[in-house]
């Protein structure tokens, strides 16, 4: 099991994705903090919207991370075609919801960086169980974009980040930011898939990260939270 620290979503639901950024950068600087509102400003986030990957994982590579990350989601083809390519791409719920969430325009703006971005390996396909194990067994800081109603079993479509804490034959564990916030959560492999794969197959996804060299020393900002 990876001993990840543990980080909660704040009380706007909006910052899962800080949340596991905050516990990533914690795990590997254990004598560096950052703030939520730090961790807003480079990852792009923007009030009551969703987090896309593009910002933060230009400033973690910059940090010294290595990052792979697999998803059948061309970030070319939305780098040049915006929202075109998106309503193409997803179903009509999911993009209206993302549409709700989510800056497009600045992402379409960010995701031109990011497939520029040469040590930031993307591969467009569904991630599988195989990749999960693969990067895992490796030691890999493993995250994923999963449907939080499919684990509660429940109608309708989230964009949810939670970060992999250990994986056995039939279940696996993991850090739930929330909200609720669920430390350790665990859950049979089967509902986890269904949640990673909502609405299709397709749509599973999956983040590998592992910090090479450090080209930080000093804390950037202290932590008041």
């Amino acid at each position: 099991m990876f001993h990840i620290p543990f980080y909660k979503n704040t009380k706007d639901d909006t910052h899962c994705f800080q949340a596991c950024l905050k516990s990533i950068l914690k795990f590997y600087f254990p004598h560096q903090n950052y703030s939520f509102a730090f961790l807003d400003r480079i990852s792009a986030h923007k009030k009551d919207k969703w987090t896309w990957i593009s910002a933060a994982f230009i400033f973690l590579v910059k940090k010294g991370f290595k990052i792979i990350h697999i998803e059948n989601f061309d970030y070319k083809k939305f780098a040049l075609l915006g929202k075109a390519y998106l309503q193409k791409f997803w179903t009509d719920e999911v993009y209206q919801t993302q549409k709700k969430f989510s800056d497009i325009k600045n992402e379409q703006k960010l995701a031109k960086l990011l497939v520029k971005n040469k040590n930031i390996k993307l591969i467009k396909r569904s991630a599988t169980l195989k990749n999960i194990k693969h990067f895992y067994k490796n030691k890999y800081i493993l995250s994923c974009a999963i449907n939080p109603y499919v684990l509660k079993k429940q109608k309708g479509f989230a964009s949810h980040l939670i970060i992999i804490t250990n994986l056995t034959k039939n279940r696996i564990t993991f850090h739930d930011p929330g909200l609720p916030p669920q430390k350790h959560r665990t859950v049979p492999l089967k509902l986890f898939f269904r949640a990673l794969r909502y609405p299709t197959k397709r749509d599973a996804n999956l983040t590998a990260i592992k910090l090479i060299k450090t080209k930080i020393k000093k804390p950037i900002e202290i932590s008041r939270e």
